[in-house]
């Protein structure tokens, strides 16, 4: 059996509640098509923020190691993020910085 991978929260902070609201919204746009299977063509999530879409075409098993999505919530002008992963983390936080993010935080939960 497989050991469980531990929850990573990150939260990354904006310019304003506008722009974190965009982001929010363009990533739980991407986790679904992520946990949908990654089907194309692949829509353009990140275009309107500066980033090219393309350059994320992840997939299940292969470049996320989470099977459950995790979900994007704008707080003001900080976006916070839950998931269970041992390393995608790494690859959102990078994402996030290309986003606009101007600092990004990751707390991770070892103790399971």
């Amino acid at each position: 059996m497989q050991e469980q991978a531990p929850v990573t929260e990150i939260s990354a902070r904006f310019v304003d509640e506008f722009i974190a609201r965009e982001v929010a919204d363009a990533l739980n746009t991407w986790f679904r098509w992520i946990v949908q299977g990654s089907e194309d063509p692949m829509p353009e999530f990140f275009e309107s923020l500066g980033v090219d879409s393309g350059d994320y075409a992840w997939s299940l098993g292969e470049d996320v190691d989470w099977e459950l999505g995790p979900h994007a919530r704008a707080v003001g002008p900080d976006i916070r993020i839950s998931l269970q992963t041992q390393d995608t983390h790494l690859h959102i936080g990078g994402l996030l910085r290309r986003l606009g993010a101007t600092a990004a935080r990751m707390t991770r939960d070892d103790e399971q």
